[in-house]
């Protein structure tokens, strides 16, 4: 079968899940392809480089990507090799390793538009990058400081008071069985020695309180955005902490200079795709974060069909970077 979307994914990522199914509806042919299957001996994967072709079997199956005819790409792999989640045997390091540059080297495809490309999501990730360039762009900033240095901390006053720690780099841990992701903490530097800090580099934020976070998706030029509430009122700290059956999610319209800025940045960033996450309080918008493969299936819904936004954008690529 000749393939129109690839979609480069995982076994248990349910937001592809919702894709797949929108493509099969619309008679669409593409072909999945989930990174913990790779290694399988159900599957057989051969890359032409030059001609941009890739010929993948499995299950008396065949699927041909073409360059000429492939159309987009739903791009939901990790760029950095974080953290092993398996095995951290030799063998399995050189196999898990040596599969992330196949998938990277599927940028082969280059005519076909990506949501998002390996190269723009790689930059995307880096927190400090994405600070900057919404800072440029307009965006009001938490006051940050990024250090392993916390003397440093205490001699510029920078957060007298509460503030936020969190990962410069996503984080996932295996310990035993279970797979470990630290969220945003809030804190006080007293807790905290100077030990605690020399080990690694951690983001040190403002922690604005009072507010109401938003979470704005973004496909080409369609933006869905909610604020995220608990009791009719805003969530101290990280809301992913909370029990997701206490939030409500409200559809919620932003003003169009921020809608601009939300566009600006996934142009500058050479995102299709993105998952922005702001925070409303009493002295404006702010900007926290941007997420190129973002999470958005649980905000799924009548009033949100995010996935039927992004099957669209997959079926009838226009690119929003002329």
């Amino acid at each position: 079968m000749k393939v129109e979307v690839l979609v480069l994914s995982s076994q248990y990522d349910f937001s592809s899940d919702f894709i797949c199914d929108r493509l099969r509806e619309n008679k669409v042919p593409f072909l999945r392809i989930n990174r913990d299957h790779l290694g399988n001996s159900n599957w057989h994967l051969t890359l032409d480089p030059v001609a941009a072709v890739l010929r993948v079997t499995g299950f008396h199956e065949e699927w041909v990507v073409n360059g000429d005819s492939l159309k987009s790409v739903w791009f939901r792999q990790p760029v950095f090799l974080r953290n092993t989640t398996h095995s951290t045997s030799p063998q399995d390091q050189l196999v898990r390793s040596q599969w992330m540059g196949f998938l990277r080297g599927l940028s082969v495809f280059e005519d076909a538009l990506w949501a998002n490309h390996p190269k723009a999501t790689y930059l995307a990730e880096s927190k400090p990058y994405q600070l900057r360039i919404a800072s440029k762009l307009g965006f009001n900033i938490p006051a940050t400081t990024i250090t392993n240095d916390r003397a440093s901390l205490l001699y510029d006053a920078i957060f007298p008071d509460k503030l936020i720690l969190k990962a410069v780099d996503t984080v996932l841990l295996r310990e035993d069985q279970d797979t470990l992701f630290p969220y945003s903490s809030i804190t006080h530097l007293s807790e905290w020695t100077d030990i605690d800090f020399f080990s690694a580099p951690v983001i040190c934020q403002q922690l604005l309180n009072p507010k109401i976070d938003l979470r704005v998706t973004v496909i080409g030029e369609i933006i869905y955005c909610v604020r995220i509430v608990e009791d009719n009122k805003g969530i101290e700290g990280d809301w992913r902490l909370r029990p997701k059956d206490k939030l409500v999610f409200e559809p919620h319209a932003l003003s169009s200079q921020d809608a601009k800025k939300c566009l600006s940045l996934c142009r500058t960033l050479g995102l299709s795709f993105a998952a922005i996450d702001l925070a409303e309080t009493k002295d404006g918008l702010y900007f926290i974060e941007v997420n190129p493969t973002g999470e958005w299936g649980w905000l799924n819904g009548p009033n949100c069909q995010i996935e039927h936004a992004i099957c669209d954008f997959l079926i009838s690529p226009k690119s929003q970077f002329t």
